[in-house]
């Protein structure tokens, strides 16, 4: 019996290490150093980092004659115009006399930009109560230059307004492309 025991345990302590003896060359060793560094992804030279006339600039996009462009902000993705047209007409949030603000009109569209004298002037977005939006810049409180009216459709007419409100420009609608001319909100192309 103290044979059977004693071949017993042999037994174990053999698979016990056979297991371990095995179960070590199937681990992945770890790498060294230098492999680990060398698959790292590289840092990129920056343009600002190699020339200090550049990172001192305030502005990286510029015109011809070196003026910065003017931003265009874009919407923040968290507001949406449309609620703030559930209330009574009005400036809604920030300074609709002069600055950045956020003005309801009796229709119920909803402005968002730059006001000046309590006009619409500089780049903003008119989203109308039908759906459709005017994305662009405005001055003297009318349309006026580059632009963009995107349809509730979700077609986009891109081009330059007049203080009329009418622009010309190029009409895209599912990959689509085409020459067309918008006059009071209404679309006509060749």
């Amino acid at each position: 019996m103290i044979k059977k025991i004693f071949s017993s345990i042999a037994l174990f302590v053999f698979l016990f290490s056979c297991y371990f003896f095995f179960s070590d060359c199937s681990k992945p060793k770890p790498k060294s150093n230098p492999e680990i560094e060398r698959l790292k992804p590289k840092k990129k030279a920056d343009d600002r980092d190699q020339d200090s006339d550049i990172s001192s600039r305030e502005y990286f996009d510029e015109d011809a004659d070196g003026k910065p462009i003017e931003r265009k902000p874009e919407p923040s993705p968290g507001i949406n115009l449309r609620s703030f047209a559930s209330g009574s007409p009005g400036c809604k949030k920030g300074n609709c006399k002069n600055g950045e603000g956020v003005y309801v009109y009796d229709t119920k569209d909803v402005y968002s930009g730059r006001f000046s004298g309590e006009m619409r002037e500089g780049w903003g977005t008119l989203a109308y109560s039908d759906g459709d939006r005017y994305e662009g810049n405005w001055s003297e409180d009318k349309k006026s230059g580059a632009g963009r009216y995107v349809f509730r459709d979700g077609s986009v007419f891109s081009g330059s307004f007049t203080a009329e409100g009418n622009g010309n420009g190029k009409y895209t609608k599912a990959g689509r492309t085409a020459r067309c001319r918008l006059e009071n909100r209404k679309l006509f192309c060749k």
